[in-house]
C-alpha cells in the first residue's frame, strides 16, 4: 500500500489575506472547526467576496469546488488544523461524504414533508441548499437508496467520492442554511435506515397544500 494515501494531506494554502469582512469569517471558521471537532472530515472550498464576483482559493476556479485537486486525502477531523486553514482565508466548508457522513438530496417540498413526519426524532441534522434542495446528514453505512427513492428528480444520495458544501458556504451569495442544526440535536446523526424511511413516508402522504419549491 502506499503510504502516502495514510498520510494526512496538507491542501496547497494561499498565503494570508488581510481585509475580508470580520463576522461572516469567523462564522464560516467556527463552523469548520466546529465540524472537524465532532468527527465531520472537513476541507477547504473556493469562496467569493460578493455575489457574482470571481472564485478566490484556487487557481482557474469557476465555481464551488476543493481547493485541493487530490481532496479526499486533504480532509480533516482535526479542529486544530481546521482552525489553522480557515484562519488564512474564508474558504467554504466542505464535506467529505462518506467516511463517517453522507447525506440524501431532496426537493425543499419534499424535506418539509419529511421533517414534519420525522418529528424530530429521526431527521438528524438538516441542511436547506440555496436552490430548492434540503439535506439529510446521516451516517455512513454504504446502503443504496430504497426504490421508491431511486428516482434522480426525487433523490440523490451524496457517498463517497462525493463532498458537500456546509452551512454557512455560499454560492453567488446564496448561503446555504441549516434548517435543523447538528447542534440542535447534539450532533447525533440517524442511520441511512432512519431517514429513508422518513423520506418514503412523506412520500405517501396526501399533499393538500401548496407549499413554495425554495428553501
Amino acid at each position: 500500500m502506499n503510504d502516502r494515501t495514510n498520510a494526512v494531506r496538507q491542501p496547497t494554502m494561499a498565503p494570508l489575506l488581510p481585509g475580508l469582512p470580520g463576522l461572516a469569517w469567523t462564522e464560516i471558521r467556527q463552523a469548520a472547526v466546529d465540524c472537524a471537532a465532532r468527527g465531520w472530515p472537513v476541507l477547504p472550498g473556493t469562496y467569493q467576496l460578493a455575489e457574482h464576483a470571481g472564485w478566490l482559493g484556487k487557481p482557474g476556479a469557476v465555481g464551488l469546488e476543493p481547493v485541493d485537486e487530490l481532496w479526499p486525502l486533504a480532509a480533516t477531523r482535526d479542529p486544530d488544523r481546521a482552525m489553522d486553514w480557515w484562519t488564512r482565508r474564508p474558504y467554504a466548508v466542505l464535506l467529505a461524504c462518506g467516511t463517517s457522513v453522507s447525506a440524501i438530496e431532496v426537493p425543499a417540498v419534499h424535506g418539509r414533508r419529511a421533517l414534519a413526519h420525522a418529528a424530530g426524532q429521526e431527521a438528524g441534522p438538516v441542511a436547506a441548499t440555496p436552490f430548492g434542495s434540503w439535506l439529510f446528514f446521516m451516517r455512513s453505512d454504504d446502503g443504496p437508496l430504497r426504490p421508491e427513492l431511486a428516482d434522480p428528480a426525487r433523490a440523490q444520495l451524496h457517498d463517497g467520492g462525493t463532498w458537500l458544501p456546509l452551512p454557512p458556504s455560499a454560492r453567488e451569495g446564496h448561503p446555504y442554511r441549516w434548517r435543523v442544526s447538528p447542534s440542535s440535536v447534539r450532533w447525533t446523526l440517524p442511520t441511512s435506515t432512519e431517514v429513508q424511511r422518513a423520506l418514503v413516508a412523506s412520500l405517501r402522504r396526501p399533499h393538500t397544500n401548496a407549499e413554495p419549491g425554495t428553501a
